[in-house]
Formats: C-alpha cells, sequence, structure tokens
C-alpha cells in the first residue's frame, strides 16, 4: 500500500507507555510514521517516531530481516542519545508500547526526540534554480545556514559516528538553527555491520561511491562527500535528472563566472571527488576552505578598491605598506619597550579582585603585521569570534571615568554564552577540586553554582553518583545560570581565558548588526527607539515572570518564556556574536583605577545590568562574585598579542 494513503497506526489521544500522548499524526514513510506528541510529565511536546508495522510484516517468517530492521530502528536512537549538541536533533527516550488495534493487540518499536516547530528544512532555504545568479544571497546562505550544521557534524564524527544520510530533507531548521536529524543508517567502527554488504542504504543523490559499494566501510568522508552535493546543489539548482544529479560521481559548477564561484568550485570538485583517498578530509577542512574563500570575496568587495585603475591599485598597495611599516615600528619602539601591560590584560583570578600578573591565554598571531584571524577556536571547544579595537565611551558610574571615552584593543570573545552542556563538561574535568553540599557547588573552597530549579520545572543541571549531568537534555544548548563570578572565572582559567572587561562587553555590544542582515527575514535592523526599548524591558520582565510557557520564537526581541533562551537563538552582529544585550546577563570585570589596581566583578546586560535605555549604554552593576542569579551567565575572551618576525 502506498504509504501516503496508509491510515495512521496511533490515534490522537493514545498514550504510550503512560507517558507519550499522541497529540497529532505528521507523517508516514516507507519505514514508519512520525506524530507530534506531549511527555505527560514534564508537559512538553516531543515527536515520536515509530518502526511501521506493515513495514515488518513485509519480511513474512524472515525474523532474521525483522530483528535486524527494529536493531537499526534502536541504532538510531543510540546514535542519537550519543551526541549532545545545540545543532543536532536530541533523543529523548526508546522502548516498545502494546496497544490494541480493531480488537488485536499490537506490539509498536518507539524513539522519543526533540520535538522542533515549524516543519522546514534546509531544502526550504534553496532555490529550485540554485544561487547562480546572486553571489551575494549565496554567500549569505552558506553563513546563515550551511556552515552552522558544520558544528553540529564535526561533533558526530568525533564521537565515531557516520551519519550516513546527509542531504537537505534530513537537516530541520528551528528559526534559522539547523538541526541534522534521521540517523537510521548511522554506523561507526564501534558497531556490528548491520546491512548485508548487497544491500544498499542511504539517498542515491547524495551518497559517497564506497558507501554504494559497502555500507560497512563508510567512514566521515562519505558525509563530506554528501555536503559537497548539497553546496553544489545550492549553487547549481537541485538535482532532479540524471543529467544534474550524477550519482555516485564528482561534480563541477557550470560555468562559473565569478572569482568566487570558480574557487568554490574547486572546494566542490574536491568534496565530491569519487576517489575518497584525494577527497577533502574531513567536515573541519572542508569548513576552512569555505570560509577562506568566502573572506577572500569580502576583501574583493571593500569599497575602497572598488572602480580603482591598476595604477591607483598599486598607489594604494604603497601607502598601506607604509602605515604598516610605521605601525610596526611604533609597535617594536613604543608599545613594546615604553610600558608593562596594563591590567586590562590580566586574567580573574580566584578572588573577588583581580591579580594583574595572572596567566593569561593569548592569541598569538604571526607575522606581526598580519590582521588576525576572524575566527578562534578556544580550549572548550566554543567560536570565539574577533572584536577589532575601537573606542568607547564610558557611561556613567561613580569614578572618575565616567563619561570619558577609552580604547579597547583588538580582542577574541565567545560567540555566544557558555551553556550548560559546555559547563557539565567543565565541572566533571573539575571533579577533584570541587565539593557538593545542600546544592551549591564548590571548586576550591569558594561557590561556583547553585544546583536546583531555576523557573518552574526547569532545572537544567544535577549531581547524581558523584557526576554532574543535564536533567534534560534539551537545556543542553541554553546558557549556564545560577553560576557565580567565582565559577565564571574558574571556568575561563580553566580553559587559559578570562572573563570579558566591561569596557570591551561594551563596545561589542554596541558594534552594529550583521551585514547580512538586510537578507533576513524583516529587512534591515534599525536602531531602536525609545518606544520600541520600553516595550522590550516590558518583554523581558514578561520573560522572567514564573508560570510564562509561551515558546520562544526565532527572531531578535523574543517573546516571553520562562527559561532563558537557547545560545544560537539570535542573529549574530557585525563581529558574529550573539545574544549581547538580548538573553542573559552576563559576568564581566571592571577595570580599577589609581591608586587602586582592583579589578571589580560587575554583571552586564539583561534585566541586571548594561540594556540600551535612550539609545544610551548604561554601565554593568558591581557585584560580590559569590553571588549567583536566576538570570546570569558568562562567555570568555582572549587578548591577542603579538609575534615579531
Amino acid at each position: 500500500m502506498d504509504p501516503e494513503k496508509r491510515k495512521p497506526l496511533l490515534e490522537d489521544g493514545t498514550v504510550l507507555n503512560g507517558k507519550w500522548e499522541i497529540l497529532e499524526h505528521l507523517a508516514t514513510g516507507g519505514k514508519g510514521e512520525v506524530y507530534r506528541a506531549r511527555q505527560t510529565n514534564l508537559d512538553r511536546e516531543v515527536v515520536v517516531k515509530t518502526i511501521s508495522v506493515e513495514y515488518l510484516a513485509e519480511f513474512g517468517d524472515d525474523r532474521e530481516e525483522v530483528n535486524t530492521e527494529i536493531q537499526r530502528f534502536h541504532r538510531e536512537a543510540l546514535a542519537m542519545a550519543h551526541i549532545r549538541h545545540p545543532y543536532v536533533v536530541q533523543i529523548y527516550d526508546q522502548d516498545a508500547a502494546t496497544i490494541v488495534k480493531d480488537g488485536e493487540e499490537v506490539t509498536i518499536q518507539y524513539v522519543v526526540m526533540e520535538y522542533v516547530p515549524g516543519a522546514r528544512t534546509l531544502r526550504d532555504t534553496m532555490p529550485y534554480e540554485g544561487y547562480k545568479a546572486s553571489e551575494k544571497d549565496l554567500r549569505h546562505w552558506i553563513r546563515m545556514y550551511f556552515l552552522p550544521m558544520f558544528d553540529g557534524l564535526e561533533t558526530v564524527h568525533a564521537l565515531g559516528i557516520v551519519h550516513r544520510d546527509m542531504k537537505p530533507e534530513n537537516v530541520l531548521l528551528d528559526g534559522s538553527t539547523p538541526k541534522i536529524t534521521d540517523f537510521g543508517i548511522a554506523g561507526g567502527p564501534r558497531w556490528a555491520q548491520l546491512t548485508r554488504s548487497h544491500h544498499v542504504e542511504g539517498t542515491i543523490t547524495y551518497m559517497a561511491p564506497e558507501q554504494f559499494m559497502d555500507l560497512g566501510e563508510t567512514e566521515p568522508r562519505a558525509d563530506v562527500y554528501a555536503l559537497g552535493k548539497i553546496l553544489y546543489e545550492a549553487v547549481q539548482g537541485k538535482m532532479v535528472d540524471s543529467k544534474t544529479a550524477c550519482p555516485l560521481k564528482g561534480v563541477c559548477l557550470s560555468n562559473p563566472a565569478t572569482p568566487f564561484l570558480k574557487e568554490l568550485d574547486l572546494i566542490i570538485q574536491r568534496a565530491t571527488a569519487e576517489d575518497k583517498e584525494i577527497r577533502t578530509p574531513s567536515v573541519k577542512a572542508l569548513r576552512e576552505a569555505i570560509g577562506k574563500v568566502l573572506a577572500q570575496a569580502d576583501v574583493r568587495e571593500r569599497p575602497l578598491l572598488k572602480g580603482l585603475h591598476r595604477k591607483q591599485l598599486v598607489a594604494v598597495a604603497v601607502v598601506v605598506l607604509v602605515i604598516a611599516a610605521v605601525s610596526n615600528l611604533y609597535h617594536h619602539f613604543v608599545m613594546t619597550h615604553e610600558s608593562p601591560a596594563p591590567p586590562s590584560e590580566s586574567v580573574p583570578g580566584p578572588s573577588s579582585t583581580v591579580n594583574p600578573q595572572a596567566p593569561t591565554h593569548q592569541a598569538v598571531v604571526a607575522p606581526q603585521d598580519e590582521t588576525p584571524p576572524p575566527t578562534l577556536t578556544g580550549k572548550d571547544g566554543a567560536v570565539m569570534r574577533l572584536v577589532p579595537g575601537g573606542r568607547v565611551t564610558l557611561p556613567s558610574y561613580v569614578g572618575s571615568e565616567a563619561g570619558k571615552p577609552v580604547d579597547v584593543v583588538p580582542f577574541y570573545m565567545d560567540e555566544t554564552e557558555v551553556t550548560n552542556y559546555k559547563y557539565v563538561e567543565f565541572l566533571n574535568q573539575a571533579l577533584p577540586r570541587i565539593q557538593v553540599s545542600n546544592g551549591t557547588v564548590r571548586g576550591d573552597g569558594r561557590p561556583w553554582l547553585l544546583l536546583g530549579p531555576v523557573y518552574g520545572g526547569y532545572e537544567p543541571i544535577i549531581y547524581r553518583d558523584g557526576r554532574f549531568s543535564l536533567k534534560d537534555a534539551s537545556a543542553a544548548a541554553h546558557p549556564v545560570v545560577k553560576v557565580t563570578g567565582y565559577g565564571a572565572s574558574a571556568y575561563a582559567e580553566f580553559f587559559g581565558a578570562r572573563l570579558p572587561y566591561e569596557r570591551e562587553w561594551l563596545h561589542a555590544a554596541g558594534r552594529g548588526p550583521s551585514p547580512l542582515k538586510d537578507h533576513q527575514e524583516g529587512g534591515p535592523e534599525t536602531r531602536p527607539g525609545p518606544a520600541d526599548l520600553k516595550k522590550e524591558m516590558e518583554e523581558w520582565l514578561g520573560a522572567y515572570r514564573e508560570g510564562s510557557t509561551t515558546r520562544a520564537q526565532s527572531s531578535p526581541s523574543p517573546e516571553p518564556s520562562q527559561v532563558p533562551y537557547p545560545v544560537t537563538r539570535f542573529d549574530p552582529n557585525v563581529d558574529g556574536i550573539r545574544g549581547l544585550r538580548r538573553n542573559v546577563s552576563e559576568w564581566g570585570l571592571r577595570l580599577g583605577q589609581a591608586p587602586s589596581t582592583e579589578t571589580q566583578y560587575v554583571i552586564l546586560a539583561g534585566l541586571r545590568g548594561s540594556m540600551v535605555q535612550d539609545s544610551t549604554l548604561i554601565p554593568g552593576i558591581a557585584q560580590d562574585p559569590g553571588g549567583a542569579f536566576e538570570d546570569v551567565g558568562f562567555r570568555c575572551a582572549v587578548n591577542i598579542t603579538r609575534k615579531e618576525k
């Protein structure tokens, strides 16, 4: 029977194992059915996926094949359960249940996973005819949708798992956040082979040749091949016939007209090479290659160089070289010989003040006259973004520098706040330093984190059997809160970083929106006026009102919710940083003033600290670093030093 015409097995209102209430049938495929459901004890929406009874019946009395299909179904749950990443759909449960259908008992196998509303996939962002006619839109698509999912897939591969069915339909979109799903044929070296060699599993359009020949020998480079095919399709247009689909073959763009498309064509050819030994070796290598050509395209678009003749370009190059030479001389003879590093280059120590001599993690750039790379991977695995130097006028607060413009040197800052998932990883690595008593996590004798519920039933982190874990996997991508200043500094120090300084944070928060913003729904972002700010403040007050159940939406001005928003919920600013002044408040440091060299802990942004008020930034609030609050998290920063040639 045609799956589309098959009547759903589960009726609305059916409750599986006393916990999963079926709300709505969503889809029927060749092997199973998908339902929207509710977890009754936590009152949250989930997805229930079942293996089709009719599909299993097709194997008749061949119990070996039936058991193989059931094992493969369970393997999907096992694969997803090992992965904790905001760009991968989370698994909550897998089990079997017996129901009564037409007077007969029927046993069904099911898995329960994260519900992503909207039913949009990566396919919905890819025009049928491709982006080849609009390089600007293509670059926006790559940055907004394509590259972000690489983070999730890299984590999958790091765990020894190969997806083996990467395609646009298997990347769901939660707003603009990609979520990799459908690990039904995932495998890896740790798992025994379930599929016989003559069976072909996957989607032929995106399938690497070696996967077609032997599924059991498939490795991460097969997923790289699929990504190359997806990128090709985004540029060239939907692959629908034998000419363009090129199953099991490498692909190349037809007549790439611009330098960017020509460079991208080479990347696509390497990623889809039929011989896996010459194929792009990893998702990380593919990301770096794409990032490089994007950066080169940005340089070519700089207004200064547009419309200049060759002689003019040479003149510009000479001026740039002269400026660079003068800058190097100044750096060498003035900055490196006149004075020691200022207190702003220090890392917070384990007390309420900062020791200016504390060690610091520095991003060393060589040679001295090169611009630092736009991104950096922190030691905790987080993406850090370069914030160019500039000048910021300090807000009015008690002190001699009120209203004074100060220079901020370039530095790196975490793209997002530190998540519950990352903080749990840190705690488990720091267990020898930790004591837990009466719901307080202490490290080195100082309070780091308060356990227990944050809002209502939202309790992200628990301590059980001597280890920390997430009580609910859906909290993985939310910012850690109820962390003290000591706990934030301890995390930063552990990974060779520090907390941002107030002047740095204000500088980063005051920079403009992403230039890609004008391509997103709603048009370009405008500077909010007083009426908008008042409305936003009211929304924030509603966001933390106990008992609110409104789900957060993917917009820069979130609707009320009783928990902090996932760190990827917000659009990046011009530097690629998300959530500043938009999500939770954040711990930071305020530099001490002469004659004192002490540096205070402050809380920035959100309800407790700096927001935009009548277009003027207001300062953070000085705070005892031993305090913990339901709406305060943190992110990390690192310095930049120069290494002479």
